[in-house]
């Protein structure tokens, strides 16, 4: 599912949305629009931005400014089922808008389909993110639980090379090529071996049990997404 962070303005504080999401599997972080700078700090590490609001009309700015700072996905959710303020907010850097009353199920997999667009339009990309792990490839930094966790050069290869192949077997002659831009030589799984051993050290919270590099005997590594 994924991590969303829902804002809503103070016509709409007791809002059912959040328990109907987490009942849907989601892990819901509500904030009041008021609180910019809880906003700037909890937006971090989220799979998408919920906007909750009697009168869309009033958030275009709030909206833009949410999407300079960020390039997860934003959803408005209003009572106005007006064409001029829909455009308004798709322009102001909005991906999808829904007009009060709605069913449960449709607004569901509307959040999902664009959390999983967004993380296939990303993978190859700036972003990839899977459960408590961040990847930033351009910035070439990485977060766990939000906080950053320093990687060697090679270390943070290794974990780009695999995380951008989730769910497929790695073998480790296939994973010295591409970070070492050579073909295997002589001890090359050993290295592969410690360097990945190092990395789990760095982001599984328990290595005997690694939820994100998992080794397949005598083959390779599988980043599990």
């Amino acid at each position: 599912m994924g991590d969303i962070l829902l804002l809503y303005d103070s016509k709409c504080e007791n809002s059912y949305l959040s328990d109907y999401l987490q009942v849907g599997g989601y892990r819901v972080t509500e904030i009041s629009m008021d609180e910019e700078q809880l906003i700037e700090k909890r937006m971090f590490n989220k799979d998408i931005i919920l906007v909750l609001c009697e009168d869309a009309s009033c958030y275009s700015d709030k909206c833009h400014e949410l999407r300079l700072n960020t390039e997860i996905p934003i959803m408005v959710i209003s009572n106005i089922d007006d064409e001029w303020t829909k455009v308004k907010l798709f322009r102001s850097g909005v991906d999808d808008y829904i007009a009060e009353p709605f069913q449960g199920m449709a607004l569901i997999a509307r959040i999902q389909a664009r959390i999983d667009q967004f993380r296939r339009l990303t993978r190859f990309s700036g972003y990839i993110k899977t459960r408590d792990l961040v990847i930033e490839a351009f910035n070439r930094r990485v977060f766990v639980n939000e906080i950053e966790i320093n990687l060697t050069i090679k270390e943070f290869d290794i974990l780009l090379y695999l995380a951008q192949r989730p769910n497929s077997v790695v073998t480790r002659e296939e994973l010295y090529n591409a970070v070492w831009s050579q073909r295997g030589v002589e001890g090359y799984a050993e290295a592969i071996t410690t360097y990945v051993m190092r990395l789990r050290q760095k982001i599984e919270e328990d290595q005997d049990n690694p939820q994100y590099i998992e080794t397949i005997w005598g083959v390779g590594y599988r980043f599990v997404l």
